[in-house]
């Protein structure tokens, strides 16, 4: 199940549309993308790209977080596989403070000052963070200052003033139009873009594998 853009659960059928290089986006962005596999050694890059299409603050993708991401491990770790999250932000009418494009833009900014190396750690540890801390929805999300924060005990260099700056919202504003111009909600899993229903993470392991075939 997913959360829609008109907040019910449905289950995701679309095929989302291609990304676009946005003005003002991350330089370790692909897109609209967060690809936390490492590049390809090879001129030819032919691995399986699996996209995650996400909101933090979206309660079934905090769920699918705690169910799928063994699964999503193991294929990070696999050298013929591409994990790309599209952290996006129609959420932001289930907070008072639009937390939804502004943990995005948060997230974009620890991947600017942790990844530019190819190292995702830090950015996934803070992914974790902001889930397993996941405000509940029709209140306050967490504020720039709480953001900060957790960017710093992620592992993070100070990201304060990228944070209150909202440096990446028009890129996330983008990419979040972007992607509801294809999908229906999140979170939607793709495979070599097309939307794959996963109900076990030994599914999605399989569908890489056959996508790779």
């Amino acid at each position: 199940m997913v959360t829609r853009v008109d907040g019910r659960p449905s289950a995701a059928t679309a095929v989302p549309s291609a990304a676009a290089r946005a003005e003002g986006a991350p330089s370790v962005a692909t897109g609209y993308g967060l690809r936390t596999s490492p590049p390809s050694p090879g001129d030819v890059d032919n691995r399986v790209v699996v996209t995650l299409f996400e909101d933090l603050q979206c309660p079934a993708c905090k769920q699918f977080e705690a169910i799928f991401g063994d699964a999503v491990v193991t294929l990070r770790a696999d050298p013929d596989v591409i994990v790309e999250y599209r952290m996006i932000s129609f959420l932001d009418g289930a907070s008072s403070n639009r937390y939804s494009s502004r943990a995005t833009n948060a997230s974009a900014c620890v991947a600017e000052a942790t990844a530019t190396g190819g190292d995702w750690s830090t950015w996934l540890r803070y992914h974790t963070m902001l889930y397993d801390r996941q405000p509940a929805e029709g209140g306050a999300g967490h504020d720039d200052a709480t953001l900060a924060e957790l960017a710093l005990d992620a592992g993070s260099t100070d990201v304060r003033d990228c944070i209150t700056a909202n440096t990446y919202g028009a890129w996330v504003r983008a990419g979040t139009q972007d992607a509801l111009a294809g999908i229906t909600g999140t979170p939607t899993v793709t495979i070599n873009g097309r939307t794959v229903e996963l109900s076990t993470p030994e599914a999605l392991i399989s569908a890489v594998e056959q996508a790779g075939g």
